[in-house]
C-alpha cells in the first residue's frame, strides 16, 4: 500500500508547478493589456487637450481681429488681404494683435488672414435691416491657423465671416 501511495504522489509533483505557471502567465497578459489600455487613454486625453487648446487659441485670434476695427480696413477691392507676418500672397501685412496672441504669432505657431470678399460699394444684405441707401457693406473672411504639427500637437484652422457697414456720405 505504501508503494502505490508514493507513485501517485510522484506523478502529482509537476502538476502544481505547471498550474501555477499557467495562472502566472494569464495574470501577466492581463496586466500588460491593462497597462497598454491606460497608456492609450492618456495619449487620447493629451491629443484632445492639444486639439482644444489649438481651437481656443485660433478662436482668441479671430475674436481679437473682429473686435479691432483697424484689422478690417475698408480698402481695396474683392480679394484684398491683410495678414500676419509670414503668410504668403498678401496685399498688406501688420494686423494689430493683442498681447495674449502676439507671442504665439511671433513664434510662428499662429497666423491670420483677413480677406475682403465683396467689391466696394455693395449694398448690405437685407437681413441686416439697415437702410440700403445710407450704408454700403464690406464682407470679410477672417482665417486663423494654429499649427504645431512639428511638436506633435496638431493643426487647427478656424474661418469666420463678418460684415462691416460703411456709412454713405
Amino acid at each position: 500500500m505504501t508503494g502505490t501511495h508514493l507513485s501517485v504522489r510522484a506523478s502529482e509533483r509537476g502538476a502544481a508547478l505547471i498550474t501555477a505557471l499557467v495562472f502566472l502567465g494569464v495574470i501577466t497578459l492581463l496586466s500588460v493589456t491593462s497597462m497598454r489600455e491606460s497608456t492609450m487613454g492618456v495619449r487620447m486625453a493629451q491629443n484632445e487637450e492639444a486639439r482644444l487648446s489649438g481651437i481656443q487659441t485660433a478662436q482668441a485670434l479671430t475674436e481679437a481681429i473682429v473686435a479691432t476695427p483697424a484689422a478690417t480696413p475698408v480698402i481695396g477691392g474683392a480679394g484684398f488681404s491683410i495678414c500676419t507676418a509670414g503668410e504668403p500672397a498678401c496685399n498688406a501685412y501688420g494686423i494689430p494683435l493683442p498681447a495674449e496672441v502676439a507671442n504665439e504669432v511671433a513664434q510662428g505657431h499662429l497666423s491670420a488672414r483677413v480677406q475682403r470678399m465683396t467689391p466696394p460699394e455693395k449694398p448690405p444684405p437685407r437681413v441686416l435691416e439697415s437702410s440700403i441707401d445710407k450704408f454700403s457693406a464690406a464682407s470679410f473672411q477672417v482665417a486663423a491657423t494654429y499649427d504645431r504639427t512639428n511638436e506633435g500637437l496638431g493643426s487647427v484652422q478656424l474661418v469666420e465671416g463678418m460684415i462691416v457697414l460703411i456709412p454713405n456720405f
